[in-house]
């Protein structure tokens, strides 16, 4: 089954996840948006490569969507076990495309499917590495919260105001689709590859507060990550992220600046049911970024940065990670 997931066609899965989302925007359109609810997390160790390098699953405002988004990761790594062992750099390119759709006033559905191209150069030769990634879908339940009813007011929920307060429950999964070298893993950073090889569950709590034009979104996320067929197992990780926006509204477009803090930490990778030595480690990022919309479209950018890290026993060291995307709201 894992191989018959890696050997899918890239075309026919774009392809077919288009014609899965695209009929579902009719229904969309009729739920009325929540306002100021962002996605801001999944970014898994490994150069963030075995989760596709998806530091995001929506965008600052909930609304439906499909986009394009691309990702680049620097890593430095070193090339052996010695204090004085050469060091190698790495250059994850990771291109995606991916969406959200509401199914009910409750429910939505999120979809990411990667493209990986990935480069590591060493003192004496180089490697590179492409094909499609691991695929991401996430389900997301809205739990409503209302302001206080005045006492003439009546007792139908639809007509009750909504608070400042939301909080969402994610449960989803990263699927296989993604090729994993059990090569590859033998290096000092085992996570220079396509995928992971394995199907991985993601269970995700976000709290968002918004008033006026000013938000904050704060995400907890755990990752539960299963042995692939090479008897290898990446850690499982806990994830967290807060972010503070403002939105600048104008005529006929609005730009929200925001910056954030997010991090990680990570079990150790077991292969062959034994734990490898120095695989685990936490790290702090981060990020600065803004977005911009008018009419249908959203174009959006961020930097993100290391604060503190402690990877792989310091053998690997996170440089920074820039993505921008466009998504055309359904």
């Amino acid at each position: 089954m894992m191989k018959d997931l890696q050997n899918i066609n890239i075309k026919a899965v774009l392809i077919g996840t288009l014609f899965l989302l695209i009929p579902l925007q009719n229904e969309a359109k009729s739920i009325p948006p929540h306002k100021h609810s962002a996605f801001e997390f999944f970014c898994d160790l490994c150069g963030c490569s075995t989760s596709s390098g998806s530091s995001s699953f929506g965008t600052l405002g909930n609304v439906s969507f499909l986009g394009v988004r691309y990702i680049y990761q620097d890593f430095k790594s070193k090339d052996g076990i010695f204090s004085n062992s050469p060091t190698s750099t790495e250059r994850f390119n990771t291109y995606q495309l991916w969406g959200r759709v509401p199914l009910s006033e409750r429910f939505s559905l999120n979809a990411i499917i990667p493209y990986q191209d990935l480069n590591r150069e060493f003192e004496d030769r180089s490697e590179h590495r492409n094909g499609l990634g691991d695929m991401s879908i996430i389900g997301w339940y809205q739990f409503k919260f209302y302001k206080k009813k005045a006492e003439n007011e009546e007792d139908a929920e639809e007509e009750r105001e909504l608070s400042a307060h939301q909080l969402n429950f994610g449960l989803g999964a990263k699927l296989p689709t993604g090729s994993f070298e059990e090569g590859l893993a033998n290096r000092v950073n085992p996570g220079f590859q396509v995928g992971t090889g394995s199907f991985d569950a993601v269970f995700s709590l976000m709290h968002t507060y918004s008033k006026n034009n000013l938000g904050v979104n704060t995400t907890a996320t755990y990752y539960l990550k299963t042995e692939n067929k090479n008897e290898y197992r990446f850690g499982n990780q806990f994830s967290f992220a807060s972010n503070v926006y403002y939105k600048v509204p104008f005529e006929k477009s609005a730009l929200s600046p925001f910056l954030g803090i997010s991090g990680d930490v990570y079990d150790s990778i077991k292969q062959f049911g034994e734990t490898l030595k120095d695989t685990n480690g936490n790290i702090v990022n981060g990020t600065l970024g803004s977005e911009f919309m008018i009419d249908k479209f959203i174009v959006g950018a961020n930097y993100t940065f290391p604060i503190s890290q402690h990877l792989f026993g310091d053998n690997v060291t996170s440089k920074n990670r820039f993505t921008i995307y466009l998504n055309y709201v359904l």
